[in-house]
């Protein structure tokens, strides 16, 4: 993409008109039971779910970009927009998953990429567009993998969801999962959450005239407001490390990497997928709260 900057503002058009036609003419085979994965997904949660925002959401089909928190997120999408009976095809990454989870995800309609594969995720974003071309809404997790930082309420997001619009032609509609957690120490991964909202912001433009990066930037403090408006609406207090209860964050941090069912998040695999480095912490020997990867 940073090629693509430097091009003249015609260029530009042509260059992503040239992509907008190569996905008109990708054939959009896919294996689809959202219907299968919509009604099992309530079985796999024990939390509520609140939708808010749904009158910002335009009646054509968009993108939307979430943060990613957890192994719910894709079956927390497959529920709420069945809900909102609107088709939804996920991007998602096929490195880092086991046969099962993989064989979930593809009968959830996702598009694979392989982060490691610059060809790959190249290819993957085209399918997908071109799903979105058909008449699909589609949504991408920007961070490209599960913040688990204990402050932050977004990890870098990277380009795609903005270069994606570009192609399409389809606004971005920002949505913010917010898993609302018990505020104390948990034997199972099941009672972690209260609920979980979901807040759809308003649609989000964006031009080819415009640097690609601040587009990005753009979407991101969105999202980012929108998440921490959540957090002073129910009390959630991250305003720096030292008001973070260590015990309870490390032992939800445990819970969720590796006591979801049918996950196990690899922290060091997926630390290569990283804008910035820093994601969880732990308690180091000298008692210190800092960044590190929990292991099992």
């Amino acid at each position: 993409m940073k090629e693509v900057e430097k091009y003249t503002l015609s260029e530009k058009k042509r260059y992503y008109t040239s992509l907008k036609n190569i996905c008109h003419h990708l054939k959009n085979a896919s294996m689809s039971c959202n219907g299968v994965i919509s009604f099992i997904a309530p079985a796999l949660r024990k939390f509520e779910i609140e939708i808010r925002g749904c009158e910002n959401i335009p009646a054509s089909n968009v993108l939307f970009a979430a943060n990613h928190s957890n192994s719910h997120d894709y079956f927390v999408t497959k529920e709420v927009f069945s809900k909102l009976k609107r088709k939804i095809t996920p991007l998602g990454a096929r490195d880092g998953l086991n046969i099962l989870a993989y064989l979930v995800f593809r009968m959830g309609d996702v598009t694979f990429i392989d982060r490691n594969d610059k060809k790959s995720t190249e290819k993957g974003i085209l399918n997908f567009c071109s799903k979105i071309l058909s008449g699909k809404d589609g949504i991408i997790f920007g961070e490209g993998t599960w913040n688990l930082h204990p402050i932050r309420p977004m990890l870098k997001i990277k380009t795609g969801a903005v270069q994606i619009s570009l192609i399409t032609e389809k606004p971005i509609v920002p949505a913010i999962y917010e898993y609302v957690e018990v505020p104390t120490k948990c034997n199972k991964e099941g009672e972690l959450y209260t609920k979980c909202i979901v807040q759809f912001g308003k649609p989000i433009y964006t031009a080819i005239g415009e640097n690609i990066y601040e587009q990005t930037e753009k979407v991101m403090q969105v999202m980012i407001a929108m998440r921490k408006n959540l957090w002073e609406e129910l009390g959630i207090n991250r305003n720096s490390i030292s008001e973070i209860n260590k015990d309870v964050y490390l032992n939800h941090l445990y819970l969720k990497k590796f006591k979801a069912i049918g996950f196990k998040y690899n922290s060091r695999w997926e630390s290569q997928f990283l804008v910035d480095k820093e994601n969880e912490y732990f308690v180091n020997e000298n008692g210190e709260f800092v960044p590190r990867i929990l292991n099992s």
